[in-house]
């Protein structure tokens, strides 16, 4: 598989994600979909594909007064608004307040409280999304993409809680190439990734390396069967950092699986 997709490709994948998106709302019985919408190129180019998909959508922009920026709220509204995608914006501040108020932090030893506030504050947003969803009788539209996906750069039943993946199959380099093939404003395509978390986050600041580097460490060892060494010498990466990325693959495999049960009989 090559990672950087010509038109054809691009548009069997924009044909291939909109059949799916009609095919599971048909299927469910659903009146049409809820999307989270955060401004950023993934929920972007969901919210973008789903509307030429034909489906009924109503977007949730779920920002943190703090943390998310202004202009990704502002980017969000325009986006949905040109798109006649009606949108509801829900400032998630007051919910985490109460979280945060009420939890005995002192009751656990980990010492990873902002990631794992973090990782709340994910799970508040799920939960919104699927509030949403069944009051209006409709499915949830997961954004991660395939990078996401095999690193586990995700919170379990947070933004990993959907009901599909229509850019699951897509890495981070060619989400941008096909946001930039349908339209997705350059403004959004070209941006910093974020999970939005807390305050300078980013994804490569987090993972330690580009996406451009991480989806061609992916693509060898994942879709070539390359080993690590042989990962590294072909793109004449440092054998730490692929070691790094192969073991958060391996890590990480729970939140590619449902849950395990136990076999009794």
């Amino acid at each position: 598989m090559n990672l950087v997709l010509d038109d054809k490709a691009l548009d069997a994948c924009k044909k291939k994600i909109e059949g799916s998106i009609r095919s599971i709302v048909k299927e469910s019985g659903s009146r049409g979909c809820i999307l989270g919408l955060s401004g950023g190129v993934d929920s972007s180019l969901v919210l973008t594909l789903a509307e030429s998909s034909g489906a009924d959508i109503h977007a949730l922009i779920m920002p943190e007064k703090g943390v998310t920026s202004e202009g990704d709220v502002r980017d969000a509204l325009d986006l949905a608004r040109s798109k006649n995608v009606p949108c509801s914006t829900i400032w998630i501040n007051p919910i985490l307040d109460s979280i945060d108020a009420s939890f005995p932090w002192k009751g656990f030893e980990s010492k990873e409280k902002k990631i794992c506030f973090g990782n709340a504050k994910a799970r508040v947003r799920m939960t919104l999304n699927y509030l949403a969803a069944n009051m209006d009788r409709r499915i949830v539209l997961g954004t991660g993409n395939k990078t996401e996906i095999l690193l586990g750069y995700s919170t379990k039943y947070g933004d990993g809680g959907v009901d599909i993946q229509p850019i699951g199959d897509l890495y981070k380099t060619q989400i941008r190439q096909l946001a930039r093939h349908v339209g997705v404003p350059e403004k959004i395509v070209s941006k910093v990734p974020t999970a939005g978390l807390w305050p300078g986050q980013t994804d490569e600041g987090e993972i330690g390396a580009s996406y451009e580097d991480i989806d061609r460490m992916l693509h060898l060892l994942v879709d070539e069967g390359f080993s690590m060494k042989e990962t590294a010498k072909r793109l004449g990466a440092p054998i730490k950092t692929v070691e790094k990325i192969s073991l958060m693959i391996d890590k990480n495999s729970h939140k590619r699986e449902m849950p395990k049960v136990t076999r009794l009989f």
